[in-house]
């Protein structure tokens, strides 16, 4: 199936002057992603916000078939020439003999549909493994430079029980970044981590933020203290979960909100599972945001470095957060350096209940919100487009240039439009 939105190919821009001479320089890159708008991923949510302001003469995308959602759920999709990829079966689900042949026969028809594409690079976007084999098979036998972007981390993150197929991924992921000419992340933590294996060639793309509309001055303290915290509790954080529930015990002025699905440790508590827009709203009217990461996981890396997704909308709606998180994770690192809100790395209970005190003091709170509308700002993604663009038009141009030092955006950023520090993007 070929959903390719012709209209924005074909037709001008308004603004030619810049975009196309951008796009002369960049020439075309090939997006290969087995999630792309319109789904409920996080990942695809960050997709979304990015590429929603990518020039159409600039990128192609190739995805399995897209699903059908209610409106009210559905990420916006990217106004790109989409090619969708129909898939043997409906449904997507890991562990099954049937879905592994089905993703199987997707990406090779993946593959098929990319090496006859004319493009000057490929993009092949992780957290599915399958989209990554795709975009590394396509740009060997296209003969063109790979550029990888790591959601999340790979082989750290494996969850393939069966021995050969564990082996399989981990040399898939040795070759791909051993051969791919970039790889981009959301968080220096993952740079360091990637530059530890020998990875070189990193950048740090931060996830973005489309708008900031829903801003708004912070509720009156009057009825109490409003937390929230939004998405989905798995193992990755219960044991941060499980403190937090501890440290709101029996709290006066405070209430809790979940927005996410059911799950046993939130049994007699708020739990709401909304559509999107009801979401930010939930989030403008609460006063304190709340982000949970494990001490005690399975994903060690993979929690030391990840840049939850849920923290771009906590900063759109300009609110302050209460991060309970491991000792010097992004998270913590990011909360700390912006003063966007506190952060408790410590097991004990008792000094989440401390911070929750503190959020109650009005001045403390507006000036955690104030640090947070600052942050996002820095978090445009249409500047960050465009940051990515210049990054894609190197690619095979400096084969002279020291990678590791090129690749360091925020050196290049306007001091203007950010400050000098800039936690988020530094390599």
């Amino acid at each position: 199936m070929n959903r390719s939105h012709a209209s924005t190919t074909d037709s001008p821009s308004s603004d030619s002057d810049s975009t196309s001479v951008q796009c002369d320089k960049t020439g075309r890159t090939l997006i290969v992603s087995w999630h792309w708008p319109p789904t409920k991923r996080a990942s695809t949510q960050v997709l979304s916000t990015l590429f929603g302001s990518a020039s159409p003469k600039a990128f192609t995308v190739l995805t399995r078939d897209m699903q059908q959602l209610n409106s009210d759920d559905a990420t916006p999709v990217p106004d790109l020439p989409t090619h969708a990829i129909g898939r043997p079966t409906k449904s997507d689900e890991d562990g099954t003999i049937r879905t592994w042949i089905a993703s199987i026969i997707t990406a090779f028809r993946i593959w098929r549909k990319g090496r006859s594409q004319s493009v000057d690079r490929v993009l092949a976007v992780y957290p599915h493994r399958y989209s990554l084999l795709a975009g590394w098979l396509i740009a060997r036998s296209s003969n063109v430079p790979l550029v990888v972007y790591m959601h999340d981390l790979f082989a750290e993150t494996q969850i393939a029980r069966n021995k050969p197929k564990r082996a399989f991924w981990n040399w898939v992921d040795r070759k791909v970044m051993q051969e791919a000419s970039l790889v981009v992340v959301p968080t220096r933590e993952f740079a360091e981590h990637y530059q530890r294996r020998g990875v070189k060639q990193t950048w740090v793309l931060p996830h973005c933020i489309a708008s900031c509309q829903n801003q708004t001055l912070i509720p009156a303290l009057d009825s109490g203290l409003r937390l929230t915290y939004a998405g989905s509790i798995y193992q990755a954080h219960e044991d941060s979960i499980a403190r937090l529930l501890k440290g709101t015990e029996r709290l006066d002025d405070l209430s809790l909100t979940f927005l996410s699905q059911p799950h046993p440790m939130l049994a007699g508590r708020d739990v709401q599972w909304l559509d999107r827009s009801s979401v930010m709203q939930k989030l403008a009217d609460s006063h304190v945001l709340v982000v949970a990461l494990g001490h005690d996981t399975p994903y060690p890396a993979e929690v030391h470095g990840c840049f939850p997704s849920k923290i771009v909308d906590y900063l759109a709606v300009g609110r302050p957060m209460l991060a309970v998180v491991p000792p010097g994770c992004f998270v913590d690192r990011f909360v700390k350096e912006t003063g966007c809100g506190i952060s408790v790395s410590s097991r004990n209970p008792v000094d989440i209940r401390a911070a929750i005190e503190a959020f109650k003091n009005p001045q403390r709170l507006e000036q955690f919100a104030k640090a947070a509308r600052t942050e996002a700002a820095k978090l445009d993604s249409a500047f960050w487009m465009d940051e990515l663009t210049k990054q894609l038009a190197q690619i095979g141009m400096q084969a002279a240039t020291d990678w590791q030092t090129s690749r360091e955006s925020h050196q290049r950023s306007d001091p203007a439009q950010f400050s000098p520090h800039r936690p988020t993007c530094e390599v």
